[in-house]
């Protein structure tokens, strides 16, 4: 049919096809294969795509060994329907199961999350199945310096590429985080680790802090210094350096045990605050509507979390939903502005713990890494490229 069609005729029909029929496609002829696996293709692809209104979820279950299950939600009229579920390439190292970074463009940044023993940090498309390893960086669970780190995942819009930085700060005798720390950042186009510490970032991450992707830059809430208040650290991933935006007025102190935390609501930077009142924990949500200024922080709703919520707040979905995970293992959904509670069919572990477990984001199938290789020292301590091959094929559920 290609023969009689033109070719941006051609793309343009295909750059509206779902990921898993691409696929299928790109066995048809060479001609299409090489379309499918274009680099410029896959960026079209995305673009077009990159409004669909997919949730992304991820939660644990633990019997013998932690198993992590993902899944794809698909919102029509604030109703979320099963779309994919797919299987991980890679399992938690001592019955842990792995932290997210992030997710963007279609790909999922996930490290291994126990503090002393963090090496591993992949990054996996779930729609092909795809992984790759990210080359060890200096600083491992091998060498002499304890220490504590925080991972960025996002993409430089400027040279069309995906990035990671990693903040490592070394621990002194009483386990606290030292600054400055060590920065280095993995360019998936170089395939490459870069030191990047000459920035001299002053402020101490909160440990584990979730990031907040949005305008080009990660985002964490950090401690500012010896003042013992926080601010919202921000690092631009294509300018490659650190910026502080201040928080609201009034959250004078931030508890990463009770949840809170930045995120991306709808496509804005916000706030997520818990207040212990005594007698009840109130979710505080804020946005700012103009990015990078500081007086447009707006407190949209209160939420009681003493009821029927639980109290970690999971994430957003497109629609403004909040997520939440429950200590019973269930998750739920809330809208603000009907105030209604719906129960998602997903449950995980109970516990408080495992409220960490659960993860939500929103989601976009993409083609990223379909033809990319992993670089992987052998014994001879040289570089080889390999290609991973696909995996199962997708489990997909009609809604």
């Amino acid at each position: 049919m290609s023969d009689f069609l033109p070719l941006d005729m051609v793309m343009d029909i295909l750059t509206r096809l779902p990921v898993k029929t691409l696929i299928r496609c790109s066995c048809v002829c060479k001609s299409w294969y090489y379309l499918v696996t274009n680099p410029s293709f896959i960026t079209k692809h995305l673009n077009t795509n990159n409004k669909n209104n997919l949730l992304l979820i991820r939660r644990c279950s633990i019997k013998a060994l932690v198993k992590e299950h993902y899944s794809v939600l698909r919102c029509e009229n604030k109703i979320l329907c099963d779309y994919a579920e797919f299987e991980i390439p890679v399992y938690g190292f001592l019955n842990k199961y792995f932290r997210i970074v992030g997710s963007c463009n279609g790909l999922v940044c996930r490290y291994n999350d126990l503090p002393y023993y963090s090496n591993d940090i992949y990054l996996w498309n779930p729609s092909i199945q795809k992984a790759m390893t990210l080359p060890r960086p200096r600083i491992t669970s091998r060498s002499a310096v304890a220490f504590m780190q925080n991972i960025g995942f996002g993409f430089d819009s400027r040279t069309d590429d995906d990035k990671v930085v990693r903040i490592v700060y070394a621990l002194d005798r009483y386990g606290h985080q030292t600054p400055p720390p060590e920065v280095v950042i993995f360019s998936l186009s170089t395939g490459r680790w870069r030191n990047i510490s000459h920035l001299g970032l002053k402020h101490i991450i909160l440990w584990m802090a979730p990031q907040a992707f949005l305008n080009g830059a990660a985002h964490w809430l950090a401690n500012n210094g010896t003042e013992k208040s926080y601010v919202i650290v921000s690092f631009h991933m294509g300018d490659e350096v650190f910026g502080e935006i201040k928080v609201p007025d009034g959250v004078d102190n931030a508890n990463r045990l009770l949840g809170d935390r930045v995120d991306k609501y709808q496509e804005s930077l916000s706030l997520i605050h818990i207040v212990d009142t005594g007698d009840k924990f109130i979710c505080c949500i804020w946005v700012m509507k103009e990015y990078g200024m500081p007086e447009s922080w707006t407190r949209l709703f209160n939420i009681n979390l003493s009821g029927v919520l639980g109290n970690r707040v999971v994430g957003f979905t497109r629609n403004g939903e909040v997520l939440f995970g429950r200590k019973s293992g269930h998750l739920l959904a809330y809208d603000p502005e009907a105030k209604k509670v719906t129960h998602i069919h997903f449950r995980g572990s109970t516990g408080s713990w495992v409220m960490d477990s659960f993860y939500a984001d929103v989601y976009t199938e993409s083609l990223v890494l379909v033809t990319c290789k992993e670089s992987k020292p052998n014994k001879k301590g040289k570089e080889q490229g390999w290609k991973i091959k696909l995996r199962k094929p997708l489990k997909v559920k009609n809604c």
